[in-house]
């Protein structure tokens, strides 16, 4: 998953004699939904440490009390101490990643668990870690600023909802018609309920996952004359939906502070019309 992966790569850096990360999830992969093949399993056992995200996804929370039961490998949870909560998408909801400030904890969590298995490069990886977190300190306030301008408060996702954690963070009301699963399907009451808050509120904007295929989006755009717009969970690094022309074109090897600065904080201030 990209986010966690460019945590980890932050942290461990380039140094010579330095622990260096392996992504198992292929590029372009959803974070929730694939699963390792029999050889990227051999891989995970035999490696030195694994980092994952509790309940994330089910084959990670597996490997990891399978390793942990071995004791041949540190397994490292990124989540360890952030306290999810029951958002209005679901009760414990573990996209903890799309705060900047607790993605900050998740950061020192991967710096803790990589000196621990590199005592000699701990400094190494806690200096990466700090210099890291600046900048995720930097995101949130230019964050947090946006908003403070902002003249809307709500956006509308129009496909599955890794968001609510910005609702905790900055105050602003997350609607989607779609639950947290990338399977989850609107019923055509889920659309109309949409179609009249926009109406309502006066919010000119859909916005949708990059990682995932457009068409509610395009169903409430036509319905609503509302313009498309992108954001992303960092949770894949392949557009969905190639064919909409949203003038962003997302580059496989971007990092965290790649998707946040190109995509969700210019969707973010444009939406919420705070430019």
């Amino acid at each position: 998953m990209p986010a966690l992966w460019d945590f980890t790569l932050q942290v461990a850096g380039d140094g010579e004699d330095t622990l260096q990360p392996l992504d198992i999830v292929p590029v372009g992969e959803h974070g929730h939904d694939w699963n390792p093949e029999p050889a990227t399993v051999e891989d995970i056992d035999h490696a030195g440490g694994f980092v994952y995200m509790r309940d994330f996804a089910a084959w990670q929370d597996d490997a990891a009390a399978t390793l942990e039961e071995d004791g041949g490998t540190t397994v490292i949870d990124a989540s360890e101490g952030i306290e999810f909560f029951d958002s209005p998408a679901e009760d414990d909801d573990e996209h903890w990643w799309m705060d900047p400030v607790s993605a900050q904890d998740g950061v020192q969590n991967i710096a803790n668990g990589l000196s621990a298995m590199d005592p000699d490069n701990e400094d190494h990886y806690q200096e990466n870690a700090a210099a890291f977190n600046e900048e995720l300190q930097e995101l949130h306030e230019d964050f947090a600023e946006i908003i403070d301008r902002a003249e809307l408060s709500s956006l509308v996702v129009a496909t599955h909802d890794s968001f609510q954690w910005w609702n905790r963070r900055y105050g602003v009301d997350i609607y989607s018609p779609i639950g947290t699963s990338p399977d989850d399907a609107a019923t055509p009451r889920d659309v109309q309920e949409i179609e009249e808050l926009m109406q309502e509120e006066g919010i000119e904007h859909v916005l949708y996952d990059v990682g995932e295929p457009a068409e509610l989006a395009e169903t409430l755009s036509a319905g609503t004359d509302a313009e498309i717009l992108p954001l992303t969970p960092v949770e894949t690094q392949i557009d969905g939906t190639p064919e909409l022309d949203t003038g962003i074109e997302m580059e496989p090897d971007w990092g965290y502070i790649e998707h946040f600065r190109e995509i969700n904080l210019p969707t973010v201030e444009t939406a919420l019309h705070a430019e």
